[in-house]
């Protein structure tokens, strides 16, 4: 719309509002409704408060319990608030009102950020606590002889009420006391061998509370602090107060508006001319958007060149902290990049994209680019971004392009697989080639797959306490034309960009199910949401099981733990559908992420195959062993079996068989073959 235009429904917009100010004293009784709605939204605060405290208190005293419940409940908190934060009555007219809410808004979020805390904790507490009484519940089923040994057991039933009676107490120092008697049982050894184990396992789970259960009280402790309520009745009894005062002005407003009117009017064409301004600008980050940046680039000519900023793994960032920090961060970096010295001619500051930023500058020599662009990489490194007082400078890809058209040859060089940060386009960069070998893999791939040269390849599964083959898991492989056999990884992306991944996997279950027939033993076979989602690959799937009869019973279907989170509803079908033919589910790499440990069992889950970027450090982090052996804690209560998976050197195989793993893969006990090995082969 062309700005007379504007300019004339402004008009007709201004001769409408005049006739509503001789309405205002006839509506003014929509000033009471919204009191009254603004006073239940304080009330709706208080309720959705009651019910976080009630689910936190909820999770303390059940073993298992929805996590997410928590999540929904402070979510309710922040969506009552914000109703108030952003009203724009609330921020005009209540100073006081609005200034209370923020401190409240404050409170809760490090209330928050405790409820984090605790929900991390409590998992390790109750866990360990259930773990803890079921192994003292094992230990005097066997009997022991020795007065000592007696006295032994009556001492760890002793500890045992302690620690319940300290958590129920929140009573930290009663915790530290029973320190030197849970050491002391570690200079006893039980003449019964199962009374022993059973004694070092309650003393490592006697450890575990000592280490947690200090933050588990802080924590606690937080939550409970009053002066976040005290905060919202603050805010409530001063919104109330203003209020009061508020309803003098009322009457004297009407005649106000009447006379501010004309002025109303002028800023009203203001703002329209501004609107054409604003047309340029990105409304998240203020800064210049791709229309200012077209216009821009016009006026600078051939001296122009772009610098192109990605911030890297925006996307994990906004599903971790969500959408609302996700924009914070885009804000605080926009701020940040415009707050760097930089050592180009004429800048102008833009955001092209979703987690793109660009920088449009004069340059008189092409050999200036690298060093400008290195310069401000380093610049923008060094000098930390805070969001919350909390440093989260993200990390930064970097493209520079002096070559027409700018955008597209530095989002050319920011996509090379091989770049450097930061990278120049030039010329001999050929970047058009990576374009021409996904072409390629693509029609590898289709040749393939006509061909029938994707095949399935089968790498065994050890049982650690017998160290023999008890399953295999199903892999593919591309045969190439020259016989090589390839990974099917590096295509995998190319088959879904080209719509191959359907017949990819319904080529591998088909052969392998034909292979499985022939074979003793268990096979597990990965399908993703794709497969899931697809209704062909789920009805020939149905098929096979049907064909091959019983076969269903040595089928275990491995599915990846982020997708069995986020696409909940669709896995609990597809599982419900694979166990009526007997198939087992496991969850493949677990621990990658942020494991819902309540969303698993809720599953009922059979097989826990753990995160290979876990195992391959165990002989050198000491975090993953403690990571891991959580894990195995979990699932041995819970009564499902475990996989080590990346298991490559002999130092990796003894600590899993140590951390009483079930059974493990990996190339340091076979390398994925043509064929399975023979079932119980050591």
């Amino acid at each position: 719309m062309k700005l007379s235009h504007k300019l004339a429904l402004t008009a007709v917009l201004g001769g409408s509002a005049l006739i509503s100010l001789f309405l205002f004293k006839t509506f003014s009784q929509d000033y009471f409704t919204d009191r009254n709605k603004l006073g239940l939204n304080f009330k709706a605060i208080e309720t959705a408060q009651n019910q976080l405290d009630n689910q936190i208190l909820n999770n303390a005293f059940f073993l298992y319990t929805n996590q997410d419940a928590i999540n929904d409940r402070i979510n309710n908190v922040h969506k009552e608030l914000d109703i108030l934060l952003h009203n724009p009555h609330i921020i005009q007219e209540h100073p006081k009102t609005y200034a209370a809410l923020q401190k409240y808004d404050a409170l809760f979020n490090q209330k928050v950020n405790a409820i984090y805390d605790f929900q991390t904790t409590n998992i390790v507490i109750k866990n360990t606590t259930a773990a803890l009484l079921a192994s003292q519940q094992h230990l005097f089923e066997h009997d022991e002889t020795t007065p000592q040994g007696q006295e032994v057991l009556y001492e760890i039933n002793r500890l045992s009420g302690s620690v319940l009676l300290a958590k129920n107490a929140l009573d930290s120092e009663l915790i530290a006391s029973l320190h030197p008697k849970i050491s002391a049982l570690e200079h006893y050894r039980f003449l019964n061998p199962k009374n022993e184990e059973l004694t070092q396992r309650m003393i490592s789970h006697f450890k575990v509370i000592e280490q947690y259960f200090p933050q588990f009280v802080k924590a606690t402790e937080q939550i409970k602090d009053p002066a976040l309520s005290d905060t919202l009745s603050e805010a409530e009894t001063a919104f109330y107060r203003e209020s009061d005062s508020g309803l003098r002005f009322v009457s004297y407003f009407s005649y106000l508006l009447v006379t501010l009117f004309i002025i109303s009017i002028g800023i009203i064409a203001i703002f329209l001319v501004q609107s054409e301004r604003e047309a340029r600008i990105d409304p998240l980050t203020r800064l210049r958007n791709r229309k200012a940046y077209e216009e821009d680039l016009k006026q600078k000519g051939q001296k122009a060149a772009l610098i192109l900023i990605n911030i890297n793994k925006f996307k994990h960032y906004n599903d971790f902290y969500g959408v609302k920090e996700g924009d914070r961060l885009l804000i605080e970096t926009a701020h940040h990049i415009q707050s760097i010295p930089f050592a180009g001619y004429n800048p102008n500051y833009y955001r092209l994209g979703a987690d793109d930023f660009g920088i449009l500058f004069e340059l008189f020599d092409y050999n200036d680019l690298y060093a400008i662009s290195k310069t401000f990489l380093e610049t923008f490194s060094e000098r930390p971004i805070l969001i919350d007082n909390e440093p989260r400078t993200p990390s930064i890809s970097i493209s520079a392009s002096k070559f027409s058209p700018l955008l597209e040859t530095a989002d050319m060089a920011l996509k090379n697989k091989t770049h450097t940060n930061p990278t120049i386009y030039h010329q001999g960069l050929n970047l058009h080639q990576i374009i021409a070998d996904n072409v390629t893999k693509a029609r590898e791939l289709k040749d393939a797959l006509t061909e029938n040269r994707v095949v399935p390849y089968f790498q065994p599964i050890i049982d650690l306490s017998t160290r023999s083959v008890t399953k295999h898991e199903v892999l593919a492989r591309i045969i190439m034309k020259d016989a090589q056999a390839r990974s099917i990884y590096p295509y995998l992306h190319i088959a879904k960009e080209s719509n191959l991944y359907p017949q990819l996997t319904r080529a591998i279950a088909t052969q392998s199910f034909a292979i499985i027939a022939e074979h003793e033993g268990d096979f597990s076979i990965n399908v993703s949401i794709d497969d899931i989602g697809n209704k062909e690959t789920v009805a020939l799937l149905e098929r096979l099981l049907e064909q091959y009869e019983s076969i269903g019973k040595r089928i275990i279907f491995e599915l990846l733990e982020s997708e069995a989170i986020e696409e909940y509803n669709e896995i609990v079908e597809f599982i419900a559908k694979m166990r009526r033919y007997g198939c087992r589910i496991a969850i493949d790499d677990f621990g990658s992420g942020y494991s819902n440990f309540a969303r698993i069992l809720n599953l009922a889950i059979d097989i826990i195959k753990i995160d290979g970027s876990l195992i391959r450090n165990l002989d050198t982090d000491d975090k993953a062993i403690t990571i891991v052996q959580t894990i195995v804690n979990f699932t041995k209560n819970s009564s499902i079996k475990t996989v080590a998976e990346f298991v490559h050197n002999e130092a990796i195989a003894d600590i899993v068989e140590k951390l009483e793993i079930d059974s493990a893969q990996g190339f340091y006990f076979y390398e994925p073959a043509k064929h399975p090995v023979a079932i119980g082969k050591v």
